[in-house]
């Protein structure tokens, strides 16, 4: 899959890279980024953070089983430097699923290890409500 490689190419990378566990974890960025992110990359973006939450929300019931759940927390660190704005058309159902996944996996995290994980999730959520307020993503009432 080729990206188109702009100013969104460190965001991209990042993206789809994991820090790995303990690696800023409990650190939410401080600005969004305003680099334009092209519909294949936040629809790529937006089905991983599904998956991974999807999968982070099985791993809670195997105590001692994190690596979704760490993974999951570097992506939605990425993610979290977005701007509303910085989304071009992203997919629909992307990311009305994705927020639908992280919105289940949040309800259920609530020992204080997660405490990280679940700032992170406010976070991201904040931002997919507000993409599909501003209207970028038609969803029924």
């Amino acid at each position: 899959m080729e990206l188109d490689r702009r100013a969104d190419d460190g965001v991209a990378t990042r993206a789809v890279t994991p820090s790995g566990p303990g690696q800023d974890a409990g650190r939410l960025p401080a600005e969004p980024s305003t680099a334009l992110l092209d519909p294949e990359t936040t629809t790529s973006l937006l089905r991983r953070c599904t998956a991974l939450a999807t999968r982070a929300r099985v791993e809670l019931l195997t105590p001692g089983r994190r690596a979704a759940a760490d993974e999951l927390e570097s992506l939605l660190g990425t993610m979290g430097t977005w701007a509303p704005g910085s989304l071009d058309r992203p997919d629909p159902t992307m990311t009305v699923l994705c927020a639908a996944a992280l919105q289940d996996l949040a309800e259920r995290l609530d020992d204080s290890a997660s405490a990280p994980l679940a700032a992170r999730i406010d976070a991201v959520l904040g931002l997919l409500r507000a993409v599909m307020r501003d209207a970028r993503v038609d969803v029924p009432a």
